[in-house]
């Protein structure tokens, strides 16, 4: 429960008309009021400093532009494909992979091999594997 009002008006400091002064600055510039006005040197500074900051994003931004206009049709068929696009090098060069092959492992009755090696004079190709020496995981071996 929260007690709203102080019926008895307790510790209640009356209500000031004026906002109370505040401390003056001890270090660096004298503290501005509302009256005094920036110079238009520093407003001039400020609008270049923000023009400069556009014009400087937008030439960063070129190579990956570019890059984005070569690779539009590479870029298509890897998104059809659903491969994933690592951009490279600012936006210039492209890199692609596809995530299958995160599902690949070693045969574990070959160990990568390919053949049965238990008999080195027969070299038999690996059944479960069909000699690659590598499984999808998920398939029984």
């Amino acid at each position: 429960m929260i007690n709203i009002s102080n019926y008895r008006s307790k510790d209640n400091t009356p209500w000031l008309p004026v906002q109370p002064a505040r401390p003056a600055a001890t270090t660096g510039a004298p503290a501005r009021t509302a009256t005094q006005r920036r110079s238009p040197g520093a407003r001039t500074g400020n609008v270049l400093l923000t023009i400069g900051a556009v014009l400087l994003g937008w030439l960063a931004a070129i190579p990956r532009r570019l890059g984005d206009r070569l690779f539009t049709m590479n870029d298509t068929e890897a998104y059809w494909r659903g491969w994933q696009i690592t951009k490279t090098h600012g936006g210039l060069a492209r890199s692609y992979r596809d995530p299958r092959f995160d599902t690949l492992t070693a045969c574990a009755r070959c160990r990568g091999a390919g053949v049965n090696g238990a008999d080195v004079t027969t070299d038999l190709p690996c059944g479960p594997c069909l000699a690659t020496g590598r499984i999808t995981l998920g398939e029984v071996s």
